[in-house]
């Protein structure tokens, strides 16, 4: 065959091949000309964005406009005296059990809450909080259920934390005194004592609360000394660093941690957590910037009842 010939039919393919791709895209149609999605149930996600934020900022809106009762400013005062800070079969890093001696102090009767915060936010400017975090993409929509002005806030940073703290004119409680105000002095596993009872708690399960609840609604989420929801609602932040072999090298009076490192300890368990991580020695740790659905905080202050 001569080069001719090989030149036509090559062409003569070519043209075919043109002929079908045209053919394929006329009947298809390009994909930004199709018909949009009917399906029965089927929302497009901007659509359910946008919902949530409107929703969001309704919900703002209330929080903002929410009297706060004297009561949800109280303090609880911590008389001075030792307790025994860790625990014999808890995790390594709560080991070994030290008693240790504290003076006496006050800390928040209860978590702080979305309107104590937004009161804040309304009065410095400071930034709102970050609702992400467990949430999937497809719970999104959810995000205004945690925005109650009774709620305990949420998505919050550590630095957050300390400076509503700083403004209320308080600070953020040590780990030492987290756990002591949680057990008091007879080495209670949860705040309660020794009964593994998770419907007292927030926590994980069906107790009909899919995620935070008024920081006064679990009644039995109390420790020895009147404080509400060390086991659960959400988890906290404290002053301390973390580090693993902390508590082999505390100071027997008023400690404070290790002076520097990579991530804060946050005590207490959340609305996302089993009975087991709700547990008054249970220790866990974030990077201070980090904010999540799950951690909260109180606040705490040195010296005598206010």
């Amino acid at each position: 065959m001569s080069k001719y010939l090989i030149g036509i039919y090559l062409a003569v393919v070519f043209l075919i091949l043109v002929i079908i791709q045209i053919g394929i895209r006329q009947k298809s149609g390009p994909p930004d000309l199709e018909e949009p999605r009917t399906d029965q149930g089927y929302t497009p996600l901007a659509t359910k964005l946008a919902k949530v934020s409107e929703e969001s900022q309704k919900a703002e809106l209330e929080v903002r406009q929410a009297k706060i009762d004297e009561d949800f400013e109280s303090m609880v005062f911590i008389p001075a005296g030792e307790f025994f800070m860790g625990s014999h079969d808890g995790s390594n890093d709560a080991k070994p059990v030290r008693k240790v001696y504290l003076d006496g102090y006050s800390i928040d009767k209860y978590e702080v809450t979305f309107a104590q915060f937004y009161q804040f936010i309304g009065l410095t400017g400071h930034r709102k909080p970050r609702l992400a975090g467990y949430l999937s993409a497809g719970a999104t929509e959810d995000i205004p259920l945690f925005i109650k002005a009774l709620n305990p806030v949420v998505g919050v940073s550590w630095d957050d934390a300390v400076e509503y703290c700083q403004w209320k004119g308080k600070r953020l409680p040590t780990e030492a005194e987290w756990e002591k105000a949680s057990k008091g002095t007879d080495q209670r596993k949860w705040p309660w004592g020794n009964e593994e009872r998770s419907e007292f708690a927030n926590l994980v399960g069906d107790d009909g609360v899919p995620y935070t609840a008024p920081v006064n609604q679990f009644k039995r989420d109390v420790s020895p000394y009147g404080v509400y929801d060390l086991a659960g609602n959400a988890m906290e932040w404290v002053a301390d660093w973390y580090n693993q072999d902390s508590y082999r090298m505390l100071p027997a009076s008023n400690p404070v941690g290790v002076s520097e490192g990579e991530s804060r300890v946050i005590r207490g368990a959340s609305w996302n957590d089993s009975i087991k991580r709700a547990q008054t020695s249970i220790r866990f740790k974030m990077y201070p910037e980090y904010r999540d659905v799950t951690i909260g905080f109180r606040c705490a202050k040195t010296g005598s009842q206010p």
